[in-house]
């Protein structure tokens, strides 16, 4: 019966195949860092923004009504690739944006599609001999709302520079609504960094 043997070696060969497939994922997953669950309200400056199911979220209950609100987290993280999810509903001259600063004073925005940029354009410093310093921030805009993934050695390295000692600080999230016409409920939820296993 060589035909069953042919079977049996050919089952034997996939079986081997699909454990050393599984093996090599699994040896260069990424692992979770830091995930923001959203319940501490501690971080938050703006009237109209909550924490409610794992999601950051701003409503401001009308459309005649406008509002804004900034969360801000310290954080000291290396960086890594970073996720997020965020949408908005009834949405017209709004602003929804993440933003991660490095410590070196660096910062790159990441700009949801549709949103006007953040007015931040950078921050001031003294560095080490205490002289004034200013560093620009970096506006990534157009990230289409949903799933995002982005890269932060990628991004930082692409806009800002080699990748030296450096970690991220702090993250921030920026919500505002300028409409008297549309509600504007703007969300993020699911932020996560990740790193190499």
């Amino acid at each position: 019966m060589p035909s069953g043997k042919s079977a049996v070696i050919g089952f034997t060969f996939l079986l081997f195949a699909v454990l050393a497939i599984f093996y090599f994922q699994t040896a260069s997953t990424e692992k979770i860092v830091y995930e923001e669950n959203f319940e501490d309200s501690s971080g938050l400056e703006g009237d109209f923004l909550r924490c409610e199911d794992s999601t950051l979220y701003l409503d401001t209950q009308n459309s005649a009504q406008t509002a804004e609100g900034v969360w801000d987290k310290n954080v000291s993280l290396s960086p890594g690739r970073i996720s997020w999810n965020w949408n908005g509903q009834d949405t017209d001259n709004f602003s929804l944006w993440l933003k991660v600063t490095f410590s070196d004073h660096k910062s790159i925005y990441y700009v949801a599609a549709g949103s006007r940029n953040p007015q931040s354009e950078g921050e001031f410093y003294r560095d080490s001999e205490s002289r004034r310093r200013f560093s620009p921030s970096i506006v990534i805009a157009g990230i289409p709302m949903g799933l995002v993934e982005r890269d932060l050695t990628e991004d930082y390295t692409r806009y800002c520079g080699p990748v030296e000692n450096v970690r991220v600080v702090k993250l921030s999230a920026g919500f505002g609504d300028n409409s008297v016409l549309q509600r504007n409920i703007l969300r993020i939820s699911d932020l996560k960094i990740y790193s190499q296993a």
